[in-house]
């Protein structure tokens, strides 16, 4: 099986250690070409794999022993499927005869994962022909997986004592496999084409798109003169890049420069009163997106089900160029939204959300991955990043957009030696920090920011935050829940050098002489001060448009 995988392409092996899995383990360990990777946690192996996908984009595997070692990977296998995360979940099983007798390490593992894989393969207890068939099953799972949409695979293997494994004669070679693309036929690309022609056209782009997205977005710019709004996963540096779309929503200039057509790309994007606008919109929203899902917005007036990144290359090979005083307005309004948005953050107290966010973007090292959480980070990266370069990528678990496994997947995204910055609040480091424990025994290149509000800071924005609509010492129980730790010492006790941030220049010297290992640089802020800067660089921003 691991050698048809490695012929294939894949790269990284998560091993979560057990005895059931052994042979399945030492095969993998025994192909040279697969680079063996060993967490402890299930939990934080699955993600730690899926973080390995995300970033290569290419399969990765994981491996756990039978029983409820498994079914720890489910909360990656559910990220995984609502990312389109190419995963291979591959777990040990007991063979027929103990299942449903009370055996140790004994459950259920048929479809252990129900609709959250793209497909279960089980191909029953290993006999003499099981290095052939292993073959076919690696290869078509790897195909699966990888497929678009790609997500999350389960590989079920039953299997008998003794667990020593047996030397066998490898299987022939498998071909490089390229993974299929769902493409739009040529009658529904003129159709989409025709809608944009000779109209004031924007493209919104959500989440993580397929490699070659921002390149395509791109030249889709260039050629045509549409405007990018592009969520920071997928932001790509270009003329068309529009990277102010966020605070361009919050301050309704949107409202005051309407399109005749907005061609959404993907899933919806990380901002809300982009999105928000979006689903008020009584206009034109043809919709690209290969997930096979509804409308969250409801709003879409045509649906075209293919690959994002092929559709965008596509329409920049043959549209037609729009009036430049079109692009130029969005240009216009998004220089002059970052340049007040910049000058606001310079006038505010350090240490504060914006300006952390802002500062690792801006100082991270290239390469390197900017690996943030799915709450306060990724928003605050979004509105202040701005235009990435180029070798700066940005990562988040924005499927199921759960907290959980974060610092994982961002040491999964470092296994190939990358620098990666996670950029996390305290509660989702606090629930993941079983992994500094690997972070630190692998040495990983993994920096560490932590935003530490002591507690959910994101939850004083919303209404319940006000004591009119929900007592003080309620919302504090419930929503806020300090917790009074630090992360500094526990990092320390991992053996990871680690360190708290009061100053500005500080962070940015960290974040752009990170050194080789890993490293945590906590930074406390004030959730309800972090409420009010939020506000006051908005008003800046709606201030400044209105004088242009």
């Amino acid at each position: 099986m691991f050698a048809t995988l490695a012929d294939l392409g894949v790269r990284h092996v998560v091993v979560s250690p057990g005895a059931r899995n052994g042979p399945l383990s030492l095969a993998a360990l025994g192909e040279s070409r697969l680079a063996v990777t060993i967490v402890l946690d299930e939990r934080s192996a699955g993600f730690a794999a899926l973080g390995a996908a995300k970033s290569s984009g290419d399969p990765t595997a994981v491996v756990a022993t039978s029983g409820s070692a498994g079914t720890h990977y489910y909360p990656a296998v559910v990220e995984a499927r609502h990312a389109r995360v190419p995963l291979l979940v591959v777990t040990a099983d007991r063979p027929p005869e103990l299942q449903g007798t009370g055996a140790p390490q004994t459950i259920d593992q048929h479809e252990l994962y129900g609709t959250m894989v793209k497909a279960f393969f089980d191909p029953g207890v290993p006999d003499d022909s099981a290095v052939a068939v292993a073959g076919d099953l690696a290869a078509a799972a790897f195909a699966t997986a990888a497929d678009g949409p790609a997500g999350p695979v389960h590989i079920n293997v039953p299997l008998r004592e003794p667990l020593l494994g047996t030397a066998a004669s490898p299987p022939a070679a498998a071909p490089r496999s390229v993974p299929a693309v769902n493409t739009l036929q040529p009658e529904r690309l003129g159709e989409l084409a025709a809608e944009l022609e000779g109209r004031n056209v924007i493209a919104v782009a959500g989440g993580h798109q397929r490699s070659g997205f921002g390149a395509a977005a791109a030249l889709l710019g260039a050629a045509t003169g549409i405007p990018l709004l592009a969520d920071v996963q997928c932001r790509y540096p270009g003329p068309a890049t529009v990277a102010s779309g966020d605070l361009l929503a919050a301050a309704g200039w949107l409202e005051q420069t309407p399109p005749d057509v907005i061609l959404r790309l993907g899933p919806i994007p990380t901002s809300k009163p982009l999105w928000q606008w979006i689903e008020r919109s009584e206009i034109s929203q043809p919709w690209v997106d290969d997930g096979g899902l509804g409308d969250p917005l409801h709003s879409a007036t045509a649906v075209y089900r293919a690959d994002v990144t092929a559709t965008v290359a596509a329409l920049a090979a043959g549209a037609a160029h729009q009036d430049s005083a079109w692009i130029d307005r969005w240009i216009y309004a998004d220089e002059a939204a970052a340049q007040a948005a910049r000058a606001a953050l310079a006038d505010e107290t350090f240490p504060n959300e914006p300006s952390i966010a802002a500062t690792v973007a801006g100082a991270a090292v290239e390469p390197s991955i900017v690996y943030a959480g799915s709450s306060m980070p990724i928003r605050d990266l979004d509105t202040f990043a701005g235009t990435p370069r180029g070798p700066v990528r940005v990562l988040a678990n924005r499927g199921a957009n759960g907290i959980d496994g974060l610092l994982s997947a961002a040491a999964g995204a470092a296994l190939e030696g990358t620098r990666v910055y996670c950029l996390t609040g305290d509660v989702a480091a606090l629930h993941d920090v079983g992994a500094l424990e690997w972070i630190g025994r692998h040495q990983l290149p993994v920096t560490v920011v932590v935003v530490n509000n002591d507690g959910g800071g994101i939850f004083h924005f919303l209404p319940q935050a006000d004591p009119h609509v929900v007592p003080a010492s309620d919302f504090t129980a419930v929503f806020a829940a300090p917790h009074g730790r630090s992360l500094v010492p526990i990092a320390q006790a991992l053996g990871i050098e680690a360190r708290t941030i009061e100053d500005r220049e500080a962070l940015r010297s960290e974040i752009a002489e990170p050194g080789a290992g890993p490293r945590v640089l906590e930074i406390h802020t004030d959730p309800t001060e972090n409420v009010a800067v939020h506000r006051r660089i908005r008003a800046a921003v709606g201030a400044a448009l209105a004088q242009r």
